[in-house]
């Protein structure tokens, strides 16, 4: 993967409908081609970060190039990266103003009139205040960081760094679970439907099967978990909330309705709205993106 970085100055200086309007396609063109990033806008000026694949970086690089919408196009920079920075961003987007600038730390001077191309090609310094800044606001927003190892505290790092070798021995051993989970799937389906006859066959041997497909799948979500904390570009919250919905719907499947209380049922049927909500929720807060309103 790589990361770049670019300014630019729009022509003219755009509206709110205008914005609103390129947001819009910048975050639908990026999220099919796997792209994240984060874009800045005051004084008619434009800062923007992308990171992605190579190949992909660069063919969009060359259409932003030739974008009627903005000129005089400087790239600050373009590097390999290993992890992303904007990970849950198709793109993140603020529009600025004095208030906004003066807010970030070490930048108490710099106000919107400096927010132009000479200005931040000739200080690099102060793109990365911007970026760092932003990018923090945005985790702290969402409410959740990664183990990351380009944290500011070295000690912080070495712990990360044991803590995801730990979890890739974690993953190991659930991948053992899940194969001995397909063997208990084939020996369930063995004596519960090849074995005995088919007059022999009952409806609830048919509900232990669902059973036991459900509990490997529920496994391998399991799995995606612990993988996916490795990476950056992941609600990691959100898919705790997804297995929890997924292990609910295995106990329902399998509830014996005859034999349990009818609270237990309105229970577990008020667990299933209230994990949907919470999926919803972070769904819409991390499809919004740290966007500013542009009025």
């Amino acid at each position: 993967m790589i990361q770049i970085s670019y300014i630019s100055s729009a022509s003219p200086p755009m509206s709110t409908e205008e914005l609103l309007t390129l947001l819009q396609k910048c975050r639908e063109n990026n999220a099919g081609r796997g792209v994240t990033g984060m874009l800045l806008y005051a004084n008619g000026t434009f800062l923007q970060v992308l990171e992605g694949a190579e190949e992909v970086v660069d063919e969009l690089v060359e259409i932003i190039k030739k974008d009627p919408r903005h000129k005089n196009i400087q790239m600050l920079y373009r590097k390999p990266i290993e992890r992303r920075e904007y990970s849950d961003w198709s793109m993140g987007f603020r529009r600025l103003s004095d208030k906004d600038l003066k807010e970030v730390e070490g930048l108490r001077d710099f106000s919107e009139k400096d927010f132009n191309p000479e200005h931040l090609a000739q200080h690099a310094t102060v793109v990365q205040s911007l970026m760092n800044h932003y990018r923090k606001e945005r985790v702290k927003a969402i409410g959740h960081s990664e183990l990351g190892v380009v944290e500011d505290d070295q000690m912080i790092n070495l712990l990360h760094r044991v803590i995801r070798g730990a979890v890739r021995v974690l993953a190991v051993l659930m991948v053992l679970t899940i194969l001995w989970g397909v063997v208990d799937v084939v020996m369930v389906l063995y004596s519960k439907i090849f074995l005995p006859s088919f007059e022999d066959l009952r409806p609830r041997d048919i509900i232990v099967v669902f059973g036991a497909f459900l509990a490997v799948l529920i496994a391998i979500e399991i799995f995606m978990n612990i993988t996916l904390y490795l990476r950056d570009d992941v609600v990691h919250v959100r898919l705790v909330v997804a297995t929890a919905l997924i292990a609910i719907a295995r106990k329902v499947i399998i509830l014996d309705f005859e034999k349990i209380e009818p609270m237990y049922i309105f229970a577990t049927a008020a667990v299933v709205l209230a994990l949907g909500i919470v999926y919803w929720l972070m769904g819409s807060q991390s499809d919004r993106g740290f966007q500013k309103p542009l009025d």
